[in-house]
């Protein structure tokens, strides 16, 4: 892999399993380095696949605490356990990163004692070989030599809330000697994301089809109360972002490409994958691509 090279592992999102596409997790390289954005269900597997051993990753950072981003950092923590891992692991997430992480460790408790039944030896704890770093938003720091800075956006709330006490869904940019990687995360609309992807090179954006989604959610859950399925809306309306949203917000930034992730079951298929791209032609004059698991950008 090349160095600023984004491999998306799993391009699907939401809790329903997506068969076409695993759930949110990207590899940024940073030179040699894979550094892991979010860890959703099959992560460990899609790094295999990318010529990506998960021995050799160092650096995991989370957007926000949705089990689809997070579905396999137990899978990760304990299968570094069962090889023996020594070198340090650095988890970096919003606020209760930490507290999330110590309770994964409190559960490998059981495995590691067990170990491998050979009388005498020891398997390495993931609390001894594990760091965490929580990011707060605004945050800059540097991973392998590249410069990270985030930005709260608006999956949890309105930009207006934001500062006050409650759960936190960062952005994340990178900037590395000859590139600028924005990974949204989810969201809603928000300047904040906008500012923070200012001319960079590529975004990896997440995209929500409402109309689409909302029909499956009627489809499937026939008997579901009004009332729930207005929340389902609201939630999908103000915290997720449509692709109109993202050609525009990507324009006003000056970014050069947008690779569109996250999608539900039904969204994004080999039949519908270009009418999202030709939607943006009249809006964004830089390049708009539909990821796909294991796709290269």
């Amino acid at each position: 892999m090349k160095a600023g090279q984004v491999i998306t592992l799993g391009t699907g999102g939401g809790p329903m399993p997506n068969p076409e596409r695993w759930q949110p997790a990207h590899v940024l390289m940073v030179g040699s380095a894979p550094v892991l954005i979010d860890c959703g269900e099959g992560a460990m597997g899609q790094l295999r696949r990318a010529g990506i051993e998960f021995r050799d990753l160092h650096h995991i950072v989370l957007t926000h605490h949705h089990f689809d981003h997070i579905g396999s950092l137990f899978a990760c923590l304990g299968l570094n356990m069962m090889v023996q891992r020594r070198t340090p692991l650095t988890i970096y997430g919003p606020a209760g990163t930490g507290d999330l992480v110590d309770r994964l460790c409190k559960a490998c408790d059981g495995p590691n004692s067990i170990g491998f039944g050979v009388p005498g030896q020891t398997l390495p704890h993931p609390r001894d070989f594990t760091r965490v770093v929580e990011l707060a938003p605004g945050a800059s720091l540097q991973i392998e030599g590249a410069t990270l800075t985030t930005c709260e956006n608006t999956h949890y709330r309105a930009e207006e809330a934001f500062g006050t006490p409650g759960p936190v869904s960062l952005s994340l940019r990178f900037d590395l000697e000859d590139r600028s990687v924005v990974f949204t995360g989810d969201t809603g609309p928000c300047a904040a994301l906008e500012t923070l992807a200012r001319d960079a090179d590529l975004m990896v954006s997440e995209l929500m089809d409402l109309e689409m989604t909302m029909r499956r959610v009627r489809a499937m859950n026939p008997d579901m109360p009004e009332e729930r399925i207005a929340k389902i809306h609201n939630h999908l309306s103000q915290h997720h972002v449509e692709v109109d949203y993202v050609a525009k917000m990507a324009e006003r930034a000056g970014v050069k490409t947008v690779v569109a992730v996250h999608f539900p079951p039904g969204m994004a298929t080999s039949d519908t994958a270009a009418s999202y791209v030709d939607h943006t032609r009249k809006i964004f004059a830089g390049t708009f691509r539909i990821g796909q698991d294991l796709g290269v950008y």
